[in-house]
């Protein structure tokens, strides 16, 4: 009978998924986790959680969260819910665990180039926000900018998450990447498309290399040319 997460349980999947990330980007030969040994290094004086997530601050998703610098918390009730949901929560809150220990280089890098490159972007979200009644939530530029960035990274999170277990051989894993990707124009899949026409280690220099150099904005608009280029090529 499946029963709800306890503390011991999120300390020891933790461990077991910073394993298999290890794996996983070992096979690929792909820097999923760059700093994994020190993430394991500080995650050894942790602070593991299991408790129901109804929101909270910090990085977050539906049922799991990290706080900097060592804390993981799991919702409870993931043994309950669908079957791979646990292990993506999981291996979701190592790599943000682990871009922590790497300063969140993506996200500063997407920030500043979202200030620089985008301003028009920027009053324009600026001028919708307000129109909306947002701009108590949302102030300023810089605070749209750091939006745009976190949004962006968390894409990031979540496609190398999908990697992991990929490479893993979770069940019915594009059903569940479906499940919590499959609406908005704005969504992980964006990063699986990119994927299957580009090449995966297109999306690791982006990552990497590109950082600073391209934001949710410039995704957008690449994969946009790409569908116009198909349909172009279809209608010909």
């Amino acid at each position: 009978m499946r029963r709800l997460l306890t503390p011991e349980d999120v300390r020891r999947l933790v461990f077991e998924s910073i394993e298999e990330i290890e794996e996983a980007q070992s096979r690929l030969n792909l820097p999923i986790c760059p700093n994994l040994q020190e993430t394991r290094r500080r995650l050894r004086d942790g602070v593991f959680m299991a408790e129901p997530i109804v929101g909270s601050e910090g990085y977050q998703m539906d049922y799991g969260l990290f706080q900097p610098p060592s804390t993981i918390i799991l919702d409870s009730r993931l043994p309950l819910l669908e079957e791979g949901l646990l292990q993506y929560s999981v291996v979701h809150e190592v790599i943000h665990a682990d871009d922590h220990t790497g300063g969140d280089r993506l996200y500063r890098e997407t920030k500043r180039h979202i200030l620089e490159e985008h301003e028009v972007e920027l009053e324009r979200g600026m001028r919708i926000i307000a129109e909306n009644g947002g701009g108590v939530y949302i102030r300023n530029r810089e605070k749209l900018a750091e939006l745009w960035a976190m949004q962006y990274v968390d894409l990031y999170v979540h496609y190398r998450t999908y990697l992991v277990l990929r490479e893993r051989g979770t069940p019915r894993l594009e059903h569940l990447w479906e499940r919590l990707h499959g609406e908005g124009p704005i969504t992980a899949r964006l990063l699986t498309y990119l994927e299957r026409r580009r090449g995966i280690r297109y999306i690791f220099k982006l990552l990497t290399e590109m950082a600073g150099r391209c934001c949710l904005i410039d995704l957008l608009r690449e994969c946009e040319d790409i569908k116009k280029m198909d349909m172009a090529r279809y209608t010909i």
